[in-house]
């Protein structure tokens, strides 16, 4: 009777450990005022890592993985001369615009696990989190690229930057109901002129923050992939292909 209650218990621990929650930008084609963010609690002698080199005069001074509830992703701590900026998604990265700005995505509300089980095998550091805000610097300045570009949305629109443009997913609520027009868009930070192409309409009845993947460019045109799977090729001034 003993071995059989061992042998149950084994079973439920393993059923629980079996549902990993998506990991960001796992499925995508990416190419590989300010919201508040809190650095995670410091960590110990044994997770510090030694600081590099991310992008310019940005440093990473730590990483791990951060539960973001419905998804997962890596964080990154980075700092400019030797002051702490952000924590920002380490998968997205900071992506240059030009010599004076830069973009990124922030890591807010981080704290530590409160189901430590939920954290994923091969990180030292574990902490919770949810996705934050896309951040545009100039010269140092920060600013919250839903306040400047029109109809973004910092959980689904995935801006790209591409030649010194950013290229996102456009998403105007429409109605009532929940149902939203989709474009693909183009935001020059020179000119602060934005251009769209619409696409389709679409409820997003997802919590899949990959759900309009990254676009991007290959050999001289820039691609749409993600909704209802459906690729769309568009000149680098977003004339449509197909």
């Amino acid at each position: 009777m003993k071995k059989i209650s061992y042998l149950l218990t084994l079973f439920v621990l393993a059923a629980c450990h079996s549902n990993k929650k998506p990991e960001l930008g796992a499925d995508t084609l990416k190419q590989d005022i300010t919201a508040k963010t809190v650095a995670p609690k410091k960590a110990d002698q044994d997770s510090l890592i030694k600081p590099y080199k991310l992008i310019a005069d940005y440093m990473v001074t730590d990483t791990g993985y951060v539960d973001a509830t419905v998804m997962g992703a890596t964080y990154a701590v980075i700092t400019k001369n030797g002051k702490l900026v952000d924590t920002i998604e380490k998968g997205y990265g900071v992506q240059k615009v030009n010599d004076h700005s830069y973009l990124y995505r922030t890591i807010m509300d981080t704290g530590p696990l409160e189901d430590p089980t939920s954290g994923k095998a091969g990180y030292k550091n574990n902490i919770s989190g949810s996705l934050g805000n896309y951040i545009l610097t100039l010269n140092g300045k920060k600013q919250n690229l839903s306040k400047l570009i029109p109809d973004f949305n910092d959980y689904f629109s995935s801006p790209s930057v591409i030649n010194g443009k950013i290229y996102y997913w456009q998403i105007k609520k429409i109605d009532t109901t929940g149902n939203n027009s989709i474009s693909a868009a183009q935001y020059d930070p020179v000119t602060k002129e934005t251009m769209n192409h619409y696409l389709v309409n679409d409820y997003i009845e997802t919590d899949n923050a990959d759900h309009f993947a990254a676009p991007y460019i290959k050999n001289d045109t820039i691609y749409f992939d993600g909704e209802n799977n459906k690729l769309k090729k568009f000149t680098k001034d977003l004339k449509l292909y197909n």
